[in-house]
């Protein structure tokens, strides 16, 4: 029911621009049809009444209905007494975990997606400037592929990494 009304709001205003824009470019029907509009309202009080409740009810209407909680992203492994689903918050758990053991990575912010073939993780990092970023790199997504796996029991079809950047060295002030 939202997604119709949420609809049915933009094609209003998607309207109400195509007529401003008419009136704005000298088209004087839009302008005319109006104007009368306007005038029949004027004369006829008991439709307006009706339309002014019917146009009160549609305008109410959204925020009388309790807004849907959104439900948030679950993903299912089984075991032998039935299914245990984990919220995707634990599931960054285990993974900031299993990438902050490693030396030189530093801040960890991983993004899941469920794929046909197994769990997606995109894992952005921040890393330590000395050390290499590709062997670094590789070793964390063998670290992240295995610690999910056997936490979880969920496949992962794939690890990606992207470094954000590479912290700063500190320079230390000499007074």
């Amino acid at each position: 029911m939202e997604t119709v009304i949420a609809y049915l709001v933009g094609v209003f205003f998607i309207i109400a621009a195509g007529w401003i824009l008419a009136i704005t470019v000298g088209w004087n029907l839009p302008y005319d049809v109006l104007e009368q509009a306007l005038f029949w309202l004027k004369i006829h009080p008991w439709e307006d009444v009706v339309l002014s409740a019917c146009l009160l009810v549609l305008g109410i209407l959204p925020f009388l209905r309790p807004r849907s909680q959104r439900h948030e992203q679950t993903f299912l492994t089984s075991s032998q007494l039935g299914e245990v689903r984990m919220t995707e918050a634990a599931m960054q758990d285990i993974i900031r975990r299993s990438a902050q053991i490693l030396p030189g990575v530093q801040n960890v912010q991983p993004n899941l997606r469920q794929r046909e073939d197994g769990l997606e993780v995109l894992v952005y990092v921040q890393l330590k400037p000395e050390f290499i970023i590709p062997d670094t790199a590789e070793k964390l997504q063998g670290k992240v592929k295995e610690d999910v796996e056997h936490y979880t029991g969920i496949k992962v079809a794939e690890v990606k990494v992207l470094v954000r950047s590479l912290e700063a060295a500190r320079q230390s002030r000499v007074r």
